[in-house]
């Protein structure tokens, strides 16, 4: 970076392929978009998935913003000799790849938000979240250090007992979306969480933080191709945060999985794919 801060960043796919920034969700890191690597290779495609700061490999950012993201993402693009990309949001990484169709205007080629939570301070955001998840947005915006606790033992956790964060985290999904996890080795379900706890709690509790403030742009000013995705049976984020951000950005597209939860683009990553490149 320009001041002197070091990125994480991951490639998968061809090297040499069409670039795709891809944003990870939060605790999540760079290390989530593995499962891409032969898919996008067989596409010419170029996954670029980069540590937001303070969490993997890349330097902390204190008292960072969402718009402060883009000018990394146009650093990293820089340094990789990418003019133009595209940009895709997993989860909570949606806010950043709006933000740099908002921020770096035509270096972005098209994006995708997938499995996205649109800005909570949009009429009837939070209608679908249950009262734990309400009572944990409202925590993590007036006392963010009271979520630290959890984290560090939740970063304990898919250290020492990856099984049990498993088992945990099976628990707060959809049926869908636990049989999408399979039965694989926990160890290696778990490393992008263990990844993202390189550094402690402090990077992912900031970035959960950030998604309570507001993002500092309107999405109705967007003019890149947009195309949403979400599993309409989502548990972790409601669907209705599909339509939200979809209603919010003229041109965009829309397009509902049916019966799939929070995980669906592990099974339709390729339509996505296809979508922006």
């Amino acid at each position: 970076m320009d001041d002197g801060r070091r990125a994480g960043v991951a490639l998968y796919g061809d090297p040499d392929g069409a670039p795709v920034f891809m944003f990870h969700g939060t605790p999540a890191s760079r290390i989530t978009f593995s499962f891409l690597h032969d898919r996008a290779a067989e596409r010419g495609v170029c996954i670029v998935a980069p540590d937001r700061p303070g969490i993997g490999l890349s330097d902390d950012l204190p008292n960072r913003g969402i718009l402060d993201y883009p000018d990394d993402v146009a650093a990293i693009a820089d340094a990789l000799g990418h003019a133009t990309f595209a940009v895709a949001g997993w989860s909570l990484g949606s806010a950043y790849a709006l933000a740099c169709a908002d921020r770096l205007g035509e270096r972005v080629s098209s994006v995708a938000v997938i499995s996205g939570m649109g800005p909570l301070d949009a009429e009837g955001s939070l209608e679908g979240f249950g009262r734990t998840e309400r009572e944990a947005l409202r925590l993590t915006h007036v006392a963010p250090w009271l979520m630290k606790p959890f984290y560090r033992a939740l970063c304990t956790a898919v250290r020492t007992r990856p099984d049990l964060a498993l088992r945990a985290i099976r628990h707060s999904l959809g049926t869908g979306d636990r049989d999408q996890l399979g039965d694989d080795d926990p160890r290696k379900l778990t490393a992008f969480l263990v990844e993202a706890c390189r550094q402690g709690p402090r990077g992912i509790v900031l970035d959960f933080r950030l998604y309570t403030f507001p993002w500092g742009f309107g999405l109705a000013g967007i003019d890149v191709p947009v195309h949403v995705f979400h599993g309409d049976d989502d548990k972790t984020i409601p669907a209705r945060h599909a339509q939200l951000i979809a209603d919010a950005i003229p041109g965009s597209t829309l397009t509902m999985w049916p019966g799939e939860g929070h995980l669906g683009f592990w099974r339709h990553a390729d339509a996505v794919l296809d979508a922006i490149t």
